[in-house]
């Protein structure tokens, strides 16, 4: 007896998948199909059973009647437990008593591998279950079909955005998530011990996503892990989190960089909206496409507005999170539109590398661009001249020598340029209507949580 007849299973053989469960249509009524999947639901109707296969793709109803299949088929059927891993071999039957027009009516059904007692149910509705709790359990969490669908938007949205990207001459890079200095300031650094130096998990690809626009590459992005040592426990704050960078050389000035980046979330969501319309319509979504160009305000104007409705911030006050869903509310109603930059933020306010203004006195070349009320990239035209750099660098109350491995390539002839971070999670919540950015994070990393 073999391992697989121990654990009361098949060895899967020569029976491979021909086809996923949204591709049962009325137009395949009597080919023959191998299905693969999760048993989902099994209604037991006496001499006729329904079972719900779920894979990747969706679910298919797979109908046995007891006078229409074999005495095996129909007793293998029968004993199906939820998420047990089965193939089934059968031929498709056109139907109008389903959604897709078609079922399948099964030959064999091959028990690929049991499943235990769940510790989560994963129908949906049938349970309703608390968010630490299904994190917990994340694995079976993303059995979902409505949750498995978020992370099928998310790798929509960023691959048309990466595809933008690459269709303009930007170069995909990696770079050290181990750094030596921090690269935004603060004290939001996580310290570790590198051998018998100290050493950190990088906030940002920052200072190496400009050396690599200083080493010739002229346009360059990254999709990358970054790692933020604050202590929150908010609904929109996670320690660590997908970063989606660009920077970009030889600019005429920061207007540059926000252009490229309107236009690559307008050609993201527009063919997000295409690709994944399935996803979208099981998650009840319409994504609504940003009209370009994006609508820009100053951040003394955000600043006047936020105060009409009852704040009272100074110029050089952080625009908090309630100024922000304020924003939200103020934006669509004022400009007609989600999709804000708001720009030329203070110096107090922005890290060292930032360009001062030359328009506008105490000021950045700077932006943020909100997203129904929530930051979801910051950006600028990036100092690019030495001696600048390093008066800011000290103004900001850096020693410059601690930051040379930075600082002495833009001795050498560095290109005015510039950039943005966008945080992948947030811009998946802000466009899913998702309360929580756990939900749009795969496996989230919390003060609190480290597994799964």
């Amino acid at each position: 007896m073999n391992f697989y007849e121990k654990a009361g299973t098949e060895q899967i053989g020569d029976a491979t998948r021909t086809h996923f469960s949204n591709q049962i249509t009325s137009e395949l009524d009597g080919k023959e199909v191998i299905l693969m999947g999760w048993t989902h639901i099994l209604r037991d109707k006496g001499k006729i059973k329904f079972l719900l296969l779920r894979d990747e793709h969706g679910i298919v109803q797979v109908t046995i009647p007891q006078n229409k299949v074999s005495e095996e088929v129909f007793n293998t059927s029968g004993a199906l437990k939820p998420e047990t891993a089965i193939s089934v071999h059968g031929t498709v039957v056109a139907t109008t008593q389903v959604a897709a027009g078609a079922e399948v009516i099964p030959t064999k059904i091959r028990i690929l591998n049991t499943a235990e007692r769940l510790p989560i149910d994963v129908v949906e509705g049938k349970v309703d279950i608390e968010l630490d709790t299904r994190l917990n359990h994340r694995i079976l969490d993303l059995r979902k079909p409505t949750i498995n669908a978020v992370f099928r938007v998310q790798h929509s949205l960023v691959r048309f955005a990466r595809e933008y990207l690459e269709n303009n001459d930007f170069v995909e890079i990696h770079t050290p998530k181990i750094v030596a200095e921090a690269t935004e300031g603060g004290a939001n650094l996580f310290e570790i011990k590198y051998f018998e130096k100290k050493a950190y998990l990088a906030q940002s690809p920052q200072f190496y996503k400009q050396l690599m626009v200083l080493a010739g590459f002229g346009r360059v992005f990254e999709i990358a892990p970054v790692f933020r040592a604050e202590k929150h426990n908010t609904k929109r704050h996670v320690n660590e989190y997908t970063s989606f960078d660009f920077e970009m050389g030889w600019i005429s000035d920061v207007d540059d960089v926000m252009k490229m980046e309107e236009q690559m979330l307008h050609h993201s969501f527009t063919k997000t909206k295409k690709h994944v319309a399935a996803e979208l319509e099981l998650l009840g979504v319409e994504i609504e496409i940003p009209k370009l160009p994006f609508k820009r305000i100053k951040y003394a104007e955000a600043i006047e507005l936020v105060n009409e409705a009852g704040k009272d911030l100074a110029i050089t006050d952080d625009l908090d999170p309630e100024c922000e869903r304020l924003l939200g509310e103020i934006f669509p109603e004022k400009y007609g539109t989600d999709m804000v930059f708001i720009t030329h933020y203070p110096l107090e306010l922005r890290p060292a590398y930032t360009m001062p203004s030359l328009t506008d006195e105490g000021m950045t070349e700077s932006f943020d661009l909100t997203y129904k009320g929530m930051e979801i990239t910051t950006g600028s035209q990036r100092i690019h001249l030495y001696d600048l750099l390093v008066e800011r660098f000290k103004a900001k109350g850096f020693n410059p020598e601690y930051f040379a491995f930075y600082l002495d390539p833009f001795k050498y002839g560095a290109p005015p340029h510039g950039g943005i971070g966008l945080g992948v999670e947030r811009l998946t919540m802000q466009i899913l209507g998702i309360d929580n950015v756990r939900e749009a994070t795969l496996l989230p990393r919390d003060r609190d949580r480290l597994t799964p």
